[in-house]
């Protein structure tokens, strides 16, 4: 039987004022080199385990129950110290724990140079031997940037590091894949784990999402609501599922769901390319000349990591930035002909549900947010403006709140609905949907995808889907173009890439959401049609990050 280094007995925690704790007859138990996930969604309290490992208990708040540190006799919640445990807190690089005005190389060294006592240069040291032991890790010099300028895959190993040079027997892992993009957040799994086994430490990583649990293997419990649903191995509870609130976390994982019915697509073209040339580095080809319809209904994913051209075709195509050559016809109009005027005009039959919490004003109220396409595009009287404004509200599940909050008082998740209420009533020829999923707990990654499904079947607007996962990309596109450094390696029906992928770069994304490795279909290549079947859609966006 493998040395105890932790248990957490019956434990139950209530902040001052609260009315129901926090945290609630909670226990665990990790041995060197074990892996636990707590999976729940925000506010299980996951993450409330975590700061009772990482730090003092809320001033105020009252706890009850035992911990015991490898075979020292338990104590009290309330009195215990974990001195002689090595802890490592492993944050996710979207979590805003750095300063943003001070380079990111300067705060992990400060980071180590704190925890072992070191002065900086040690510590400098010690992080640049752990640089060096990871794989595919930033050099040194390449972390003295603002947290800002340095791309999240590279702070997220960076950070990583970090925790390593700690020598740690156990790390806090706050969701560190969370949101990074699935072959990011794949690589960084594997190199977590092996990491665990050289260095033998007990991994407990706090997610919203199964996804981690997934990547990380090893056991799980299961939060809602501050108690445990469920726990046991995850390959068990992610097959095997008794509660139906691990069945709804799971099922935001799931890859095998079908692409959209191409019945669905209808009528003339929205969107019609012809000979256009699409390379965002290098000279053109002919290979990069594309010729595609979309029609209304239907749908198109644009596939790759950040920085590989997703965003750049779909600003061409909505006349946001020139094309070299040939044509984009949007609704019948060429767009190259047009004024800038008449093109915003245009895009107003264009709507767009993003992952940004910051694309919705948030001074605006909730009834303004959803009125105003209504009353600035279509004119519409005030009364069946708020007739509309109360049905698409009621279609998201946000009838309830009241309309004069403002946006910047709502969730990630409430905002996110938002989005879609203010789709609705939009009644918009095309919707450009760009990582709609990203930042939210796997609950509400549900409730948004549902919502979507529903949008598409009711509305009936051509989808233009940017994304780096697969999964998202079957759930709602039936073609898909992927990307890699600016070009377009690979191009098809969604279940053809996935069946059968011929570019490596298809592969990787495929394998970073799929359980088993994906084999690359063998040489010779398919060549793709020079004038395909309707493939999917057009769409505008922020520059490529």
């Amino acid at each position: 039987m493998s040395e105890m280094l932790l248990r957490i007995r019956d434990f139950t925690l209530a902040r001052s004022g609260a009315a129901k704790p926090q945290i609630e007859n909670f226990s665990l138990a990790l041995a060197p080199g074990d892996t636990l996930t707590l999976l729940g969604e925000n506010g299980s309290g996951n993450s409330a385990v975590l700061r009772l490992l990482a730090q003092p208990l809320p001033r105020g708040a009252a706890a009850s129950g035992t911990i015991q540190l490898r075979d020292n006799p338990e104590q009290t919640i309330g009195k215990r110290t974990l001195l002689d445990l090595r802890t490592a807190y492993l944050p996710g690089p979207h979590a805003n724990v750095l300063n943003p005005h001070a380079s990111v190389l300067s705060q992990l060294v400060l980071i180590i140079a704190r925890k072992l006592r070191q002065p900086r240069a040690s510590a400098q040291a010690e992080l640049s031997l752990a640089l060096g032991r990871l794989p595919g890790a930033p050099a040194p010099e390449a972390l003295d940037l603002l947290p800002a300028l340095v791309a999240p895959e590279a702070l997220g190993v960076g950070l990583l590091a970090a925790a390593m040079a700690q020598t740690p027997d156990l790390v806090l892992a706050d969701d560190p894949l969370g949101e990074l993009s699935p072959a990011h957040a794949r690589a960084l799994a594997e190199v977590l784990k092996a990491e665990q086994k050289r260095l033998g430490f007990a991994l407990l990583y706090s997610a919203a999402r199964a996804e981690a649990a997934n990547l990380l293997g090893g056991n799980l419990i299961v939060l809602r609501s501050g108690r445990i649903v469920e726990e046991g191995s995850v390959s068990r509870l992610a097959t095997a599922q008794s509660h139906a609130y691990t069945q709804t976390l799971f099922r935001t994982t799931a890859t095998g769901e079908k692409s959209p019915d191409r019945s669905t697509a209808r009528g003339e073209p929205l969107l019609r390319v012809q000979n256009i040339q699409f390379a965002t580095r290098g000279k053109p080809s002919a290979r990069d000349k594309l010729n595609f319809e979309l029609r209304r209904g239907s749908s198109l994913g644009l596939i790759g990591e950040i920085g590989s051209g997703r965003r750049a075709l779909a600003r061409a195509l909505l006349g946001l930035d020139p094309v070299a050559a040939g044509r984009v016809v949007f609704d019948q109009v060429d767009i190259g002909v047009l004024s800038t005027g008449m093109i915003a005009r245009l895009r107003r039959r264009v709507t767009f549900i993003t992952g940004d919490d910051d694309a919705l004003d948030a001074r605006m109220t909730i009834f303004d947010t959803v009125s105003e396409p209504l009353r600035a595009h279509l004119a519409m009287p005030r009364d069946l403006v708020a007739h509309n404004r109360d049905a698409a509200l009621k279609r998201v599940g946000l009838a309830a709140l009241p309309g004069s909050r403002t946006v910047a008082s709502l969730t990630p998740f409430d905002r996110r609905r938002l989005q879609i209420a203010r789709a609705i009533v939009s009644q918009p020829l095309l919707a450009v949907i760009d990582e709609p999923l990203r930042g939210l707990d796997a609950f509400a990654q549900s409730v948004v995808r549902d919502l979507l499904r529903n949008f598409r079947s009711n509305e009936g607007s051509a989808m233009l889907v940017i994304t780096s996962d697969f999964g998202l990309a079957r759930a709602f596109c039936e073609d898909g173009f992927v990307f890699k450094d600016g070009r377009i390696v690979e191009r098809g029906p969604i279940a053809q890439l996935l069946r059968a992928p011929q570019d490596a770069q298809t592969k990787k994304l495929i394998e970073a959401v799929a359980a088993a490795p994906v084999t690359v279909a063998p040489d010779p290549p398919v060549s793709p049609p020079s004038d395909p079947e309707p493939l999917s859609q057009p769409v505008p966006m922020v520059p490529e990050g």
